[in-house]
């Protein structure tokens, strides 16, 4: 059985600290690489040095999805170990480094949030901060590309998946050979997976995350998992169990959006709804109701539960009848 170490990392998140592990197997592998803060550095070495380590013995960094929680560290780590090779989502470069790509991000988020029912000052505002959002991985370059069915070089039993769903490039990694799952923000137990939308390449269609996210966990729930490890949480004992939790979440979500449209006469812009659900607490995280609202309501229209009509540059989702 691979020896895996948990390293705990801080954030300045809601959800806490984030983890990353070291894998010991044909290379010394460290999956996901913490938010980048002097705190965080900290505790990465100091969680190294537990288990008899420096950031110099490193071989190699997997990452399981782009966002600074989970690649905040690795040029940090890079400028003490140069050697250092990076694996990651053939998209995660793109979404932290490709300039015209954050452009079009920008923009993209900026016509989306005018459609949801935001005020274009706000939508202005938000679209530009989730476009900018790449300060955390500038150095580095990913040195290999992992795809689902991969193995990862240097720890030949762990397989690639793609979970697409908490972002376009995520990736978790299971070792048939122990039945070990490392699933970065896949599945968190307790906490109900972050649903995130990224912008599609320019002249693609945006995915619809929750329908990903929903396909991901019946496909994880067939891994004989024995152990299961998160990006934030506790560790996983029976994930079958987690992904239920999940499930029920997101089923209890759709039904509260369900009888938010009942309260509004059947019919609301998607801004209208975080409003009427997330009184008082909408303000202070206007993007994160705005994605998880907008999946909700895209398994709703999937559900022909919900229909969507453009009025005046607006959409207006309506049950039904």
């Amino acid at each position: 059985m691979h020896r895996i170490e948990r390293l705990e990392l801080t954030t300045n998140f809601p959800i806490g600290p984030v983890y990353s592990y070291v894998v010991f197997g044909d290379k010394l592998t460290l999956i996901d690489a913490g938010l980048k803060n002097e705190q965080g550095w900290k505790n990465l070495n100091d969680g190294l040095h537990r288990i008899g380590l420096t950031v110099t013995d490193i071989e190699q960094i997997v990452i399981t999805h782009h966002h600074n929680d989970h690649t905040g560290l690795v040029d940090w780590i890079l400028e003490k170990n140069p050697s250092v090779s990076i694996y990651a989502h053939k998209d995660t470069e793109m979404y932290l480094k490709d300039e015209s790509y954050i452009e079009w991000s920008a923009e993209f988020f900026d016509r989306l949030f005018i459609e949801f029912g935001l005020t274009k000052e706000m939508a202005h505002t938000w679209a530009y901060r989730k476009g900018h959002l790449r300060d955390y991985f500038q150095v580095a370059t990913v040195d290999g590309v992992l795809q689902d069915g991969d193995f990862v070089p240097g720890l030949p039993s762990f397989q690639v998946i793609e979970t697409p769903g908490h972002s376009q490039d995520h990736i978790s990694l299971y070792s048939w050979d122990d039945q070990q799952f490392i699933c970065g923000d896949n599945v968190i137990k307790g906490v109900h997976g972050g649903i995130f939308l990224d912008a599609p390449k320019q002249g693609e269609e945006r995915a619809k995350p929750l329908l990903q996210y929903l396909n991901n966990l019946e496909k994880c729930r067939k891994l004989p998992a024995k152990l299961t490890y998160s990006g934030h949480g506790p560790l996983i004992e029976n994930l079958n169990e987690a992904i239920d939790g999940h499930i029920s979440n997101i089923e209890n979500r759709t039904n509260r959006v369900i009888n938010t449209l009942k309260k509004a006469n059947g019919v609301a812009t998607g801004y209208e709804i975080i409003q009427e659900m997330y009184k008082g607490r909408y303000e202070r995280a206007v993007i994160t109701f705005v994605f998880e609202i907008l999946s909700v309501l895209d398994l709703l229209q999937e559900r022909n539960i919900v229909i969507a009509d453009k009025k005046n540059g607006v959409y207006q989702y309506r049950l039904v009848d």
